[in-house]
């Protein structure tokens, strides 16, 4: 599939995998917007229409996530999904949590940075996420629903709307594209606005 992909589209996913290792991350979702931001092409200009900039998408990218910290920010009480989760088969994130200060001492689980090979393939390079794959997936899709022979930015992008979409309870949800500031339905008006648009 790699091989249809633009130049443009290319250089967004070899972006958004280099931010993704720089931070010791997996290659979530917000690191192909990020790098669709930062790029070139249809979705960036359609991104830039809706007042979607690289520094908007920064901030989604500095928020903790789960991924490398799962029990930070817990109290006693958990009340995460998945910590209810957890607790239904008999686990209790509060007391592990008090068992490692008590081993470890008083914010014991703030003081061990994320372990950098965690979300890193064999081969050092940052693994793929199920909403990332999913999004690849859908670009595919919506470049042979609009009848394109090739995967440009575009096409990234409205499989990134997309995946949010199926993905309610997900890392990259509808919830994500409305502290952005992205309507998907206006999101997905301005890319085809921009193709309507675009030269020859």
């Amino acid at each position: 599939m790699f091989e249809r992909f633009t130049d443009k589209a290319r250089t967004v996913v070899i972006s958004a995998r280099a931010e993704a290792a720089e931070r010791g991350d997996q290659l979530r979702p917000v690191y192909m917007l990020y790098a669709l931001t930062t790029g070139e092409g249809v979705a960036a200009r359609a991104l830039a229409g809706l007042g979607v900039d690289a520094a908007r998408v920064q901030r989604e990218l500095d928020r903790p996530t789960a991924l490398g910290r799962p029990l930070e920010g817990l109290g006693d009480e958990p009340d995460s999904g998945d910590a209810e989760a957890l607790a239904a088969i008999g686990i209790d994130l509060g007391e592990i949590k008090r068992r490692i200060e008590d081993s470890f001492g008083p914010d014991a689980l703030e003081r061990v940075p994320p372990a950098p090979q965690g979300p890193l393939s064999w081969t050092g390079r940052p693994t793929v996420t199920r909403e990332s794959k999913q999004s690849l997936g859908l670009a595919l899709k919506e470049a042979r629903a609009l009848h394109h022979t090739y995967i440009g930015t575009e096409h990234l992008l409205l499989g990134l709307l997309t995946a949010a979409e199926r993905n309610p309870r997900g890392d990259f949800s509808p919830a994500t594209l409305r502290d952005l500031g992205i309507d998907p339905a206006q999101a997905r008006q301005r890319v085809l606005d921009e193709l309507r648009h675009a030269p020859a």
